[in-house]
């Protein structure tokens, strides 16, 4: 149902070389995963840079882990299978997720659906983290027909009472998740100061006010083009969710405004050019504060650019939804605001 957008990257040559090596990588990943026997996982994505196709030296592996609704699996039995797993993805030269981390603890499709879970603001962080993730940027690896399914449950999920409303109805519950994920994502990143010999707080604020603000803006700038689909709307952002971040958004601001998006492909490269750069990563991390007390009033040397390149970013995709009034639906705009 969607067109594959044209997303020309020969003016961003840091991204279309990511893009052409994640591709292979996960193509490699793909092929050593169907090749073996994992009983009760029922489907496995890679999130983060995997699936934005973004992945660069430094790359972990961001993997959503779902088993099978009626999997009994011993606890044993359950470490023995995710080791499988991290042997793989170390065998291809990926950086682990934490151990106790949301990336390698499993979840079911029933846990990720429950009725009950509607509305719930005490939900566990990581049960609402991966049902976001895998609207934001997941790519199945393994069993993808079972990924995309699932990913069609939880869009129904989020779509529960939906058709009561007719061709005015938004997808209101999905907005606020959105918006909550974003804002709570940043307010826990402002005030965390944990650094070690890869990580800290400058490399995280890079990232955070590129890749992620990226991936955020890609599932709203779909959103608001359905909101004025009167016509299988939902069959159209399914099909559309096939997409990354960085697609999706090219789907719509590039067909829209498409010197907007050339604004934002180039203030992204040289973003992404910079972050993939070990040098650069490791000059923000010895930069970075251990404490809000620390915070220089004016950013480290090793931040200005990336801030300078990342404020374009933000920029462009604010007045890109600023400008959507008048043609995405009024009710999707305040939903997004209010």
């Amino acid at each position: 149902m969607i067109a594959a957008p044209v997303l020309d990257l020969g003016t961003a040559p840091a991204l279309r070389a990511s893009r052409e090596a994640t591709l292979a990588l996960n193509a490699r990943l793909s092929e050593a995963l169907a090749a073996a026997d994992f009983g009760p996982l029922h489907t496995l994505a890679a999130a983060g840079s995997l699936g934005r196709l973004e992945a660069g030296p430094d790359s972990d592996i961001d993997c959503l882990l779902v088993f099978g609704d009626h999997a009994m699996v011993a606890a044993a039995e359950q470490d023995a299978l995710v080791g499988r797993l991290m042997a793989i993805f170390a065998a291809h030269g990926l950086k682990l997720p934490k151990s106790a981390g949301i990336f390698r603890t499993p979840i079911t499709p029933a846990v990720l659906c429950a009725p009950a879970a509607l509305g719930s603001l005490d939900e566990a962080p990581a049960v609402f983290g991966k049902r976001m993730q895998v609207l934001l940027d997941a790519r199945p690896l393994y069993a993808p027909e079972a990924f995309r399914a699932l990913r069609g449950a939880i869009l129904d999920w989020y779509g529960t009472g939906f058709v009561a409303h007719g061709e005015r109805a938004q997808w209101t519950y999905l907005v606020n998740d959105l918006v909550r994920y974003l804002h709570s994502y940043a307010a826990w990143q402002q005030y965390k100061f944990d650094r070690s010999a890869d990580d800290g707080w400058y490399l995280r604020q890079a990232k955070l006010r590129g890749s992620r603000m990226v991936t955020f803006a890609g599932l709203l700038c779909l959103l608001g083009a359905a909101s004025v689909r009167t016509d299988e709307r939902r069959a159209w952002l399914e099909a559309a969710l096939d997409l990354t971040p960085l697609e999706r958004i090219a789907l719509v601001m590039g067909t829209d405004d498409s010197a907007a998006f050339a604004t934002l492909l180039a203030a992204y490269d040289r973003t992404h050019a910079l972050l993939v750069d070990p040098d650069v990563r490791k000059a923000l991390v010895a930069a970075s504060p251990a404490g809000w007390q620390t915070l220089p009033a004016r950013h480290a040397d090793e931040f200005a650019e990336l801030h300078a390149a990342t404020g374009v970013v933000l920029t462009t995709l604010t007045n890109f939804v600023l400008s959507r009034r008048g043609i995405w639906a009024q009710d999707f705009l305040n939903y997004l605001i209010f």
